[in-house]
């Protein structure tokens, strides 16, 4: 995306000049003072260009520059000309609308921005002329995204040690899940499953992450059997080829879309399998980004988290579908990432990105005997290696211990029957155990495994794709691609194969020349329920995760020191001086005028001596009936917005910002008709909401105040600009 720091010099004249006249000869007033007739706009603009361009004034400006003018330059100029709603969606849970209306007004009476015509909403832009000025406060962007230094202090070796997730959780959950008969009829985990889960990941959502790999595809529901879920083998294979960061994050990205298409408040959207994943994949893409901001030795509070979302959807990352305001929940983002332990709470809305061992060149064992059948699992195990064991032991209880938390598995005849039956042997099984222990796999647990092993291959069932050759033709069987093929000889000419489907026997046996193929029991045509001839699913879907080219503007940190104190006492001082410039001017004056200072508009003694004010009340308080009505009656004409505060039930004030519509008469009491645009019982409330996404546009509700209920009634100035 092209990046412009700042428009040229003459869209800026051009967006003053086409101000309506009153209100480019007020503002030219307000810093040139009485302007003499006749008017010459293009003149006036080259006196502003040079009064604007002195050294001392541009001085002055940068002094009067505090942390809240640089979050918002810095800002703007990271947004690159956003619109008003972009802004307010940036800034929630910083600053309310009227709060932040208040703000973009200042900054534009002091010629810091300015907004351009185009179609559409107008944008915001930085004032040129004072690229000096304000090039320092745009590349520091410390203000937008706030964050703390680890603390660290010295604790016991597995003090506070909890459960989290990682790839010997998932794998574990795979064991259970093929251990358990977990789901209802209706699909919903069953109540007996849910408290073996909470055993056995003590401390950890263990349903969520099951709910999570659900949504991603890797247990699937078994066909005629509601009660039994099953891992998909073939999406857990491509779920092993990620990273063990990345399995997190689409951990991470199946809970939240499984809040998500399951929320009451999500709008209609297709929930086909291909729509989920790639909905799933567009989630997990938005986290990995995410994180990438994320420094491991500082913590962040929401707000920075959120920005940070709200920079990469801008920069073009697929939304969830069918979501409005802020694509992405953010309670519900730090549920999910939470669950997947890859952030935790730090302090209250705090947060930072958990630790996870490193697995790279890890020498010496990672699995530890703990009792003649069960074994402790290190953190460093690899995925593939866990979801090994997985096949062949069960999950048991874990908890804490002097180095951390530990995970326990067990092998029990069944489970390593379980393990025989998915074409694993002892062999198999003793080479991972011996490889991922170090060789500590003591003798009398082979003897057990073989003994099994030699009882299961007594008696046995078979399902699958049976193939009957004459003596003729047994020689297929014994080489070419036909052997290869041969799971298990049956009898003399009787052959087990490993295909799923009849279908790629037959083009093997075609392939070595036979043209005549037997297919007794068969139909000719196959039946509508038959699965048979159902293309195996491959379990693509889990695309490596790359890295964003984040810009460096984006990048938390202060690029330019600036000393916010050094302002703030050059400030004052310039205030104090332009008071006693005042003089023995009329007390209306300099009322006004001092109102100027305060607001920072007042660049020059100039602007003092030939000062042409224009007295203006904006507001009105508590008793005073007639100014209230007064003020209500001026928004009404001229459609601004207002700020009203009332009494709430409850204590303290309820707040709204909206458009006055009308002032009716009821009885002996005048009430005025408001449309809001935010509303809620506190100022903190209004936040809160915008913050989380609730108000994602203007609220439909109509307010009825009695004038003399309103504790403060506020107009709201609207920008030169318009809207």
């Amino acid at each position: 995306m092209k990046r412009v720091r700042f428009r040229s010099l003459d869209d800026w004249k051009s967006a003053l000049l086409m101000l309506p006249d009153d209100s480019y000869f007020e503002l030219m007033r307000s810093v040139l003072g009485n302007i003499k007739t006749p008017f010459s706009k293009q003149r006036l603009m080259d006196d502003l260009v040079g009064f604007l361009s002195r050294e001392a004034i541009q001085n002055t400006i940068a002094a009067y520059i505090d942390k809240t003018d640089h979050t918002i330059i810095a800002g703007v100029a990271l947004l690159e000309e956003p619109t008003l709603e972009e802004l307010l969606r940036f800034f929630a849970g910083e600053f309310s609308y009227p709060e932040l209306h208040k703000i973009l007004i200042n900054l534009e009476e002091r010629f810091i921005l300015y907004r351009f015509p185009q179609q559409g909403p107008r944008r915001f832009a930085l004032n040129p002329l004072l690229e000096p000025v304000l090039s320092p406060f745009m590349a520091d962007t410390s203000p937008l995204f706030p964050w703390k230094e680890e603390e660290t202090s010295p604790s016991a070796p597995g003090s506070g040690a909890r459960l989290t997730v990682d790839d010997r959780v998932i794998a574990a959950l795979v064991g259970f899940v093929l251990e358990e008969d977990c789901l209802r009829g209706d699909g919903g985990i069953r109540k007996k499953a849910l408290d073996t889960l909470r055993l056995l990941f003590p401390g950890l959502n263990a349903a969520h992450l099951l709910d999570a790999c659900r949504t991603l595809g890797l247990f699937q529901r078994g066909e005629g059997q509601s009660d039994r879920l099953y891992p998909h083998e073939a999406r857990l294979r491509a779920f092993a080829e990620l990273s063990s960061g990345e399995r997190l994050e689409y951990c991470a990205a199946g809970f939240y879309c499984f809040l998500w298409f399951h929320s009451k408040k999500a709008v209609q959207v297709s929930t086909s399998s291909q729509n989920l994943q790639e909905q799933v994949r567009n989630c997990a893409e938005f986290i990995h980004q995410l994180l990438d901001f994320l420094e491991p030795s500082r913590h962040y509070p929401q707000i920075s988290l959120w920005r940070f979302g709200d920079l990469l959807i801008r920069e073009g990352l697929e939304p969830i579908q069918g979501s409005t305001g802020h694509p992405y929940r953010l309670d519900w983002m730090l549920e999910a990432l939470e669950l997947s332990g890859l952030l935790e709470p730090s302090a209250p809305g705090w947060w930072r990105l958990a630790a996870h061992p490193q697995k790279h060149g890890i020498k010496g064992p990672v699995l530890a005997m703990d009792t003649a059948f069960s074994f402790v699992l290190y953190p460093e195990l690899r995925f593939e290696d866990a979801l090994s064991l997985a096949f062949f032991t069960v999950p048991r209880e874990s908890g804490a211990a002097l180095t951390g938390v530990v995970l326990r598995v067990e092998l029990t005849m069944q489970s390593v029957i379980r393990g025989f039956d998915r074409g694993m042997d002892t062999k198999t099984m003793l080479d991972l155990l011996n490889r991922v222990s170090g060789n500590r796999i003591p003798q009398n647990l082979r003897w057990t495994l073989e003994d099994w092993e030699q009882r299961y291959a007594e008696v046995s069932l078979h399902q699958g794709v049976v193939l009957s050759l004459g003596k003729e033709r047994r020689y297929l069987a014994e080489a070419g691609p036909l052997a290869s093929l041969v799971a298990r000889t049956l009898a003399p000419g009787v052959y087990l194969l490993s295909v799923p489907v009849r279908a790629e026997a037959v083009k093997v046996l075609q392939k070595v020349g036979v043209d005549i193929i037997a297919q007794r029991g068969f139909a000719v045509f196959p039946r509508e329920d038959a699965t048979e001839e159902r293309p195996e699913d491959t379990g693509e879907g889990y695309p490596v995760l790359g890295r964003f080219p984040l810009h460096a503007a984006w990048i938390p940190g202060a690029l330019h020191q600036i000393s916010a104190d050094h302002r703030e006492v050059a400030a004052r001082a310039i205030q104090e001086g332009f008071r006693r410039a005042l003089g023995a001017m009329a007390a209306a004056d300099q009322e006004e005028l001092h109102a100027r200072i305060e607001r920072r508009v007042i660049i020059s003694e100039t602007q003092l001596t030939g000062a042409v004010l224009r007295h203006e009340n904006l507001e009105a308080r508590g008793l005073d009936y007639v100014g209230k009505a007064r003020i209500a009656s001026q928004a009404i004409a001229t459609q601004s917005l207002i700020e009203v505060l009332w009494p709430c039930s409850t204590g303290g004030n309820n707040h709204a910002v909206g458009i006055p519509d009308a002032l009716e008469k009821w009885g002996s009491e005048r009430v005025l008709i408001i449309k809001p645009v935010s509303l809620g019982e506190t100022t903190e409330c209004t936040r809160h909401e915008q913050y989380l996404g609730y108000a994602a546009g203007p609220l439909k509700e109509i307010l009825r105040l009695p004038l003399g209920k309103i504790s403060l009634l506020r107009r709201i100035k609207p920008s030169i600009f318009g809207s």
